[in-house]
């Protein structure tokens, strides 16, 4: 006898619903005040996930090409609010299927681990910034141009606000007290 294991998370890992979650569609956004699973997520992706992701990636990063892995704190704030926009992004869109989420999960923590440590260690502070700003305005851009709102975007700007505060303000203190005292 075989058992069959039906689990949402094997259905959505399988090889042709992970490939299905690959074709991009136009995301909805909804008002994430209301859900308060996707508000306890925020709050732990961006108070820690994301700067000991930028942490460790910038260890990684450094110990493979060489360059200092100590973050300068303007470009670890700069880092960690890339990060933050990028899974308010992910949390903020209406789940269609859990291949996608865990596809746009996956890539968030690629680019914090591997991408984001790379440009902010290896150039100088202002050109860092300059490339942390261009993306912070590419997801601005995917979001107002390419999603559709459920309410009004202005009654929801209020969540990506906070949040970016919230992000800066733990991006903040992880640095200077925790990782680079």
């Amino acid at each position: 006898m075989t058992s069959k294991d039906d689990s949402p998370l094997r259905a959505a890992l399988a090889p042709p619903a992970l490939k299905r979650a690959l074709v991009p569609h136009r995301p909805v956004f909804g008002n994430p005040w209301d859900s308060p699973a996707d508000m306890f997520a925020c709050y732990v992706a961006v108070s820690v996930i994301g700067p000991l992701l930028l942490w460790a990636g910038g260890a990684l990063m450094g110990a493979i090409f060489s360059f200092g892995s100590h973050w300068r704190l303007g470009v670890f704030i700069a880092a960690a609010l890339v990060g933050a926009a990028g899974f308010m992004t992910i949390v903020g869109r209406e789940r269609t299927s859990l291949s996608v989420d865990i596809l746009a999960i996956t890539v968030w923590f690629l680019l914090g681990l591997v991408v984001a440590p790379v440009v902010g260690l290896a150039p100088g502070t202002a050109a860092a910034i300059v490339c942390y700003a261009a993306l912070l305005l590419a997801i601005f851009l995917y979001v107002r141009g390419v999603g559709r709102w459920r309410t009004a975007f202005l009654r929801t700007v209020s969540w990506p606000l906070t949040w970016s505060l919230v992000a800066a303000a733990f991006a903040y203190a992880a640095h200077e007290l925790i990782l680079y005292p």
